[in-house]
């Protein structure tokens, strides 16, 4: 329990259903499409549209999902809505164009968007209710305006200049060419337009038609080499979630081309050290996370991509030998150092997960890539188009080089845990872009290692391995952050927090859901 003289959330409770979202509006959604008779996809749709209008900053329909849906009575899924790269932007593209680098405001680092098709599958799938229904709220967001919330109006200001810089851009996503405030009302009145053609038509409403059309015209314009094609070719891959045994559970991911695995692989290895000894705010538990951080980010830099276009074996990475080989990096008195962990990018996304009345439940993470994408908008539609094409490698023979149809190596990844009676046990999530494998340990670790309860395990102070430096929260303390140091670790501040997160936890014993929502984020959990 929580100590309530501190700062801090209490868990959700409830007996019907639980939503956790990183935004207000979106949760009120989820649980309203959940009371006229929804279920747990119906409403993880609903409630990705309203935040596709309301945190543009982090996610949109320019941009890609990955699910995994567990109905109650079924096998988890996963749902892959990563897009393809344009057919004619292979890498002979590149070096004929003397391009070395994919930049984040450029239409190269524009891929098909995958969300909507996603969306569209899940319902096809396992939705109750009208496809139309689930985009009424999103688009009179979008239409009518909704309040500019806290998180969100700062990320906005930090991204102006971003914005300015395509004339689109700036006239749909600025007020008066200035980021919306915290508390003023903003409007997109195109975006509301084309969630309403979607809302009709389904994916082909995206997909075909005018807004393909629009969407095509206005990156050619700007030397994309997207093709209608490359729309109509874009798929939703539906597959068996890849699993791993821990502490009498399974923990479930989506396949590559997301790092998912890369969560089973630091699990396996962080089993291996003894946590009883280890206090859960110390300096040990630290390095033991950014160490085992590295030696799998080696790993995900160096043998992960599209498995359409490079060999990867899942058993052979996840065996016994090879948790060994990787364990005799690790050091607990010396800091590892490696350049082949390092990352093209570091981007941001939204998460939110939904257990219903029939215990059915969603996992379910949308994102643009970095901060408001590209920074490049459709011209009639309202799209903000995601810049997932930066974790594409220009390295020819790496399995991330980019190429025609190809999917790059993501960063989002939902989460599942799964008992041996295949029942739901948890749907969770961690935000922050390359931060997502490390942040699920550490909140699985916090509830299974440390004891704690859901809010507790998001609400901890994070700490992160990236690209040489040891990125802390600026809530350590002194002895802490001393004591990292004296390990050898080259220490940064974190500029704001590290990542948000989402989970709900299903006590069948109690007949209970328990819902925690990151205070790092505007968001909440809500139950009924």
């Amino acid at each position: 329990m929580r100590k309530i003289y501190e700062p801090g959330r209490s868990n959700i409770l409830a007996n019907n259903a639980i939503v956790a979202t990183s935004q207000p509006l979106s949760s009120q959604e989820a649980i309203n499409i959940l009371k006229i008779g929804g279920n747990a996809v119906d409403a993880a749709i609903a409630a990705s549209a309203v935040l596709s209008v309301v945190e543009p900053g982090s996610t949109g329909i320019g941009g890609d999902c990955f699910a995994i849906v567990k109905m109650e009575n079924n096998k988890a899924i996963s749902f892959n809505g990563s897009g393809i790269n344009p057919k004619n932007a292979d890498i002979n593209f590149f070096k004929k164009n003397k391009i070395s680098k994919i930049g984040l405001l450029s239409p190269h680092s524009v891929t098909i968007p995958g969300a909507v098709d996603a969306w569209y599958e899940m319902h096809k799938k396992f939705g109750k209710l009208d496809f139309e229904q689930l985009f009424i709220s999103a688009e009179k967001y979008a239409r009518d305006g909704f309040p500019v919330h806290e998180i969100e109006a700062y990320h906005w200001k930090k991204n102006e200049d971003k914005l300015k810089k395509n004339k689109i851009t700036k006239e749909e996503f600025l007020t008066n060419y200035k980021a919306p405030k915290f508390a003023s009302t903003y409007k997109n009145i195109k975006l509301a337009n084309s969630l309403k053609i979607i809302g009709k038509k389904g994916a082909k409403g995206f997909y075909e038609g005018e807004i393909a059309r629009d969407m095509v015209k206005s990156l050619s314009e700007l030397g994309g080499t997207h093709t209608e094609e490359d729309f109509y070719n874009q798929n939703t891959i539906i597959s068996d979630t890849i699993i791993s045994e821990y502490k009498d559970n399974y923990i479930n991911q989506c396949p590559p081309n997301g790092p998912g695995v890369i969560v089973l692989l630091m699990m396996k290895l962080l089993e291996s050290f003894d946590w009883k000894n280890i206090p859960v705010l110390s300096a040990q538990r630290f390095h033991i996370q950014a160490e085992v951080t590295k030696v799998c980010f080696e790993l995900k830099e160096s043998v992960l991509g599209d498995p359409n276009f490079t060999n990867f074996n899942f058993q052979e990475l996840m065996s016994k030998q090879s948790i060994d080989k990787i364990l005799n990096k690790i050091r607990l008195d010396k800091v590892y150092s490696s350049t082949k962990s390092h990352v093209t990018s570091h981007p941001e996304t939204v998460y939110l997960t939904i257990v219903d009345k029939d215990l059915n439940a969603v996992s379910f993470i949308n994102s643009i890539c970095h901060a408001f994408g590209s920074g490049i908008c459709s011209k009639n539609t309202g799209v903000l188009f995601q810049n997932r094409g930066v974790n594409f490698r220009l390295e020819e023979g790496h399995p991330n080089c980019i190429d025609s149809n190809k999917r790059p190596l993501h960063t989002i990844i939902p989460g599942m845990l799964t008992n041996k009676n295949s029942e739901t046990v948890m749907s969770y999530g961690v935000m922050g872009g390359q931060y997502q494998p490390i942040g699920q340990t550490h909140v699985l670790q916090n509830i299974f290692e440390f004891g704690m309860s859901m809010q507790e395990a998001i609400d901890t102070q994070r700490a992160f391995a990236l690209n040489g430096k040891l990125i802390i929260e600026k809530s350590f303390s002194e002895p802490l952050i001393k004591d990292l140091s004296n390990l050898g670790h080259d220490l940064q501040l974190a500029e704001d927090a590290i990542g948000g997160g989402q989970g709900i936890i299903i006590d069948r014993k109690k007949g209970v859901l328990i819902g925690g929502s990151d205070p790092r984020k505007d968001g909440l959990a809500i139950g009924y």
